[in-house]
């Protein structure tokens, strides 16, 4: 009876053991191996009571080139290194007693050990087509990769499944060049993402024409300041700058200097900024205007300052500044005419006979103000001549006599005194003559001439000296023509009677009738 719980013991364990399935498992599950590295594959065993068996086997007409330790129920196949004969399907056979159990992989292989390759030319022209090329040397498998060409962060183009791809492009020329970058990318499941991507950046060197980038603009500026100016600009070569300088109102062009920043006295024209290298040449130009206030004003006088009555007189004020002045003519201040933002001012004036007279011209604008006079002086001949004798022009001998001429014209009348017998001639500045101690060969007839460039008049008067005690008779103030003859004789008599009446009034005041007022040859009669 005792033999019986132990046969039912046994008969319980080999039940068990049926009942639990052998187990066997690899690991990695999906080994992807990478070409030339030391990799491990195990097979393990679970649920097996005794001492497995386990062996490796690849499919396929391969060798299974690896070292294998097998150590109680667990294998480890080291591959050292992974070389293209491992890729592909491996068995590993388990057999536990009566059992036997097979687990099966895939081995897969690859290889990316470096940066994809730009060739081609990395010198460049802008705007010329250019090819480069990219390939990525001893990558495994090829089929799974992706050549990407990028250009400022865009993709431009692609190729699959190939290891070499090229990109033919026209480059741009700038200041910071253009770069382009060839993305690989190995699309394989389980691969590491740091193992996944690799690129390159083709730094390229791209020689393009000159582009003037900045100029700055001072616009208006004051004359006499010092103007600054300054220009930048890009290309490959490095420019060199050119400054050229061409006048307000036209002329050549003048070089003025060379490099980013010009400066100079201040001037008013077109300044222009050239960049050039061995690819071509741009330019660009600013124009500067001048703030300044009114200079160089002049006035001119046609015929001249000193004219005949009745001419007409041309004024022209002219003037430089920035803006324009404002031209202004005037007269002992009074104002003729102006004329707004002009560079000159012509007035046309019928002027009268007068002494010198003020003109004045006046320039002014924002920024200050310059005026310039001239005098002008309207020549006349002598007219409205008149003669004066006193006490009178009948004496007695002993006596003083003051002879007086007034007489308009411009410049003022020289005055002259002749006595008509002997030719006898005084001069005054003054018109005013002074006969002292007259006696009796002091009397006859006097011409008095008032004459200017422009022309003279004459006035004539009979002086008549008696001795004490005589009877005087009243032929003094006759005035008789300058020239002899019966008229004059005439016009003596008409006035002898006139002359005795008045002789008493102490002086006699000879002025020639309205009629005989001649600008030219005038005699007082």
């Amino acid at each position: 009876m005792a033999r019986v719980p132990a046969l039912v013991c046994l008969f319980l364990s080999g039940a068990l053991m049926r009942a639990a399935a052998l187990r066997v498992e690899l690991s990695p599950g999906a080994p992807l191996f990478k070409l030339g590295s030391r990799q491990r594959l195990a097979c393990s065993v679970a649920d097996c009571p005794a001492a497995p068996v386990i062996s490796w086997t690849p499919l396929g007409d391969r060798p299974l080139n690896a070292d294998v330790r097998t150590r109680d129920r667990l294998s480890v196949l080291t591959f050292d290194p992974v070389g293209m004969e491992h890729e592909g399907p491996l068995l590993c056979r388990v057999t536990c007693g009566e059992r036997r159990k097979d687990a099966k992989t895939d081995v897969r292989l690859y290889a990316f050990p470096s940066d994809p390759e730009i060739r081609g030319g990395r010198a460049v022209r802008a705007g010329e087509e250019s090819t480069l090329t990219c390939e990525v040397r001893d990558l495994y498998p090829a089929e799974a990769l992706t050549l990407e060409w990028l250009r400022g962060g865009r993709v431009v183009g692609s190729a699959a499944g190939e290891v070499r791809a090229a990109y033919t492009f026209a480059p741009r020329g700038g200041p910071s060049g253009e770069n382009l970058t060839c993305r690989a990318t190995l699309d394989l499941r389980d691969l590491p993402p740091e193992e996944r991507t690799r690129q390159t950046v083709a730094r390229l060197h791209v020689t393009f024409a000159p582009v003037v980038t900045a100029l700055s603009d001072p616009g208006a500026v004051m004359a006499g300041s010092v103007l600054v100016l300054r220009c930048s600009a890009s290309g490959d070569p490095p420019p060199v700058l050119t400054w050229t300088f061409r006048p307000e109102g036209g002329g050549s062009a003048q070089v003025k200097g060379h490099g980013e920043e010009l400066a100079l006295a201040a001037q008013a024209g077109e300044f222009r900024c050239e960049a050039r290298n061995r690819e071509g040449r741009h330019s660009r130009a600013v124009r500067v205007r001048l703030n300044a206030p009114p200079s160089n004003t002049s006035m001119s006088v046609s015929p001249g300052r000193e004219v005949p009555e009745g001419r007409r007189v041309t004024f022209t004020c002219r003037s430089h500044g920035a803006p324009p002045p404002v031209l202004v003519l005037s007269r002992e201040g009074e104002e003729l005419r102006r004329s707004d933002s002009a560079p000159s001012l012509t007035v046309s004036l019928s002027v009268r006979p007068q002494g010198p007279a003020r003109y004045r011209c006046d320039a002014t604008n924002a920024f200050g103000t310059e005026h310039v006079t001239r005098n002008v002086t309207v020549e006349a001949p002598p007219r409205n001549t008149t003669v004066t004798v006193a006490p009178s022009a009948t004496v007695r001998a002993g006596e003083n006599v003051t002879v007086s001429c007034r007489s308009a014209g411009f410049p003022p009348p020289e005055v002259t005194l002749e006595k008509a017998a002997d030719g006898t001639r005084r001069r005054s500045a003054d018109g005013v003559f002074r006969l002292v101690n007259v006696t009796a060969g002091d009397s006859g007839l006097y011409r008095v001439n008032a004459s200017n460039r422009r022309g003279y008049q004459v006035r004539a008067f009979r002086l008549s000296v008696t001795e004490p005690g005589a009877e005087a008779e009243a032929t003094a103030g006759v005035l008789v023509p300058a020239a002899v003859g019966a008229a004059a004789l005439a016009a003596g008599a008409l006035l002898l009677d006139y002359m005795r009446r008045s002789k008493k009034k102490g002086s006699y005041r000879l002025t020639a009738p309205a009629r005989e007022r001649r600008p030219f040859g005038a005699i007082c009669a």
